[in-house]
């Protein structure tokens, strides 16, 4: 028993102190089943700060009533299950398609949009650019009075202000993998 005692602070050590492999940020594999979703909600820490990260779709769920979606943003904070009240970020979403009538011949047609405080910005087409499981890499940077949403080359900013920002991601009716994905510091 004694050699057991001997390793368990080591181990405990090891815990403590994350590997460099986890040091570029965190997993999430958000898999819903058709017409559920799944919802994390992670503490920001100190404003300023950013999020970045990758999300990719890897499988659609065939509903009737709701579309694979994956929602990214910085929020105000709620009850779990709750929407914010304040929020912004970017929508990725994807419709079944027949992939012999796709330009890009892939079996979905994703749709990008930014969203915030409820309102949808202009829906863009993303499925000329990537098919599904297409690594998007993303940015969002939040300074207290906005925040700002870099997805691939574009760029956009929304007025947000709130006293207890989250990061919020919620997907529904697929699965979406979100990789790196880190809040850092920006002061």
């Amino acid at each position: 028993m004694r050699p057991f005692l001997s390793v368990w602070p080591f181990a405990l050590a090891a815990l403590a102190f994350p590997a460099p492999a986890m040091a570029t940020g965190i997993t999430y594999d958000c898999d819903t089943a058709a017409n559920h979703y799944s919802e994390l909600v992670l503490p920001s820490g100190a404003v300023p700060f950013t999020v970045s990260g990758n999300v990719q779709l890897n499988a659609l769920a065939e509903s009737a009533t709701y579309v694979p979606i994956v929602r990214i943003q910085i929020a105000s904070s709620t009850a779990p299950g709750q929407s914010p009240d304040a929020f912004a970020g970017f929508s990725l979403s994807a419709l079944p398609a027949d992939a012999k009538k796709t330009p890009s011949g892939a079996p979905a047609i994703q749709m990008l949009s930014y969203n915030s405080a409820g309102k949808e910005d202009e829906a863009l087409p993303l499925s000329m650019m990537s098919k599904p499981g297409t690594v998007q890499s993303f940015t969002l940077s939040y300074d207290g009075s906005s925040v700002s949403v870099n997805l691939g080359n574009e760029t956009k900013a929304f007025p947000l202000k709130t006293s207890e920002p989250v990061l919020r991601i919620v997907c529904s009716t697929g699965e979406f993998l979100i990789t790196n994905l880190a809040i850092r510091s920006s002061q």
